[in-house]
């Protein structure tokens, strides 16, 4: 009995022709989506529960549930499982995900408002996915290595944003370290988020969007 529950499942898998799988799940025929969803299960680090799949037949749970009973999965092991990985999935969406802002100290004069809105995003550093549960050591010490790096790929540049002055580092909703060119701490914000740009109340709806959406 191999311990490693994906590799497990792999290697049951492994025994049946997909077809078959498939087949004895339920579906009347072998279509390529449902072919796809079976391979991002398996390849899946969340066994496909992460994208919330679902085909009028299974939830991305309800797949994943019925291809290890119809393999032979022990099901006390797959419950566990489940659980574990839905635990795992929604603390990530609770979580707050920590981002470097880069600060031009920005304001608006004839810039068009299209043209800012598609460069919101250059204003915005982030980080891999889980990077929120490391330390805060950890967190800080690599946030100072990409302000490094992304000096030296934009040259300190931000093109329509200007030059760059400052990185802050929001580790938290309302904390944040402020970071110099070089990656050195200079400063810290506790409480509310600073004014971030001068814009116009349109472009600071634009900015919170964008934050939003990346949370």
């Amino acid at each position: 009995m191999v311990n490693n529950f994906k590799t497990d499942l792999i290697l049951h898998v492994a025994q049946y022709p997909r077809e078959e799988i498939l087949n004895r799940m339920g579906y009347t025929r072998t279509t390529s989506a449902n072919l796809e969803r079976l391979d991002n299960v398996l390849e899946s680090s969340s066994f496909g529960m992460e994208d919330g799949g679902f085909d009028f037949k299974y939830s991305s749970e309800g797949f994943l549930r019925a291809l290890c009973v119809v393999v032979g999965m022990d099901m006390a092991e797959t419950d566990q499982r489940i659980s574990r990985v839905k635990k795992y999935l929604d603390e990530e969406k609770q979580a707050f995900k920590p981002y470097l802002w880069v600060d031009t100290g920005f304001q608006r004069k004839s810039q068009p408002l299209f043209a800012l809105a598609s460069c919101e995003h250059q204003r915005y550093l982030h980080f891999p996915k889980g990077f929120w549960r490391l330390p805060i050591d950890r967190q800080l010490g690599r946030a100072q290595s990409l302000v490094r790096e992304h000096v030296y790929e934009t040259g300190g540049d931000l093109g329509i944003w200007g030059q760059i002055k400052q990185y802050w580092f929001y580790y938290k909703k309302n904390a944040a370290y402020l970071l110099a060119l070089n990656g050195e701490v200079i400063g810290k914000q506790d409480g509310p988020v600073p004014n971030q740009a001068s814009g116009g109340r349109e472009l600071d709806l634009i900015a919170s969007t964008t934050r939003e959406a990346w949370q």
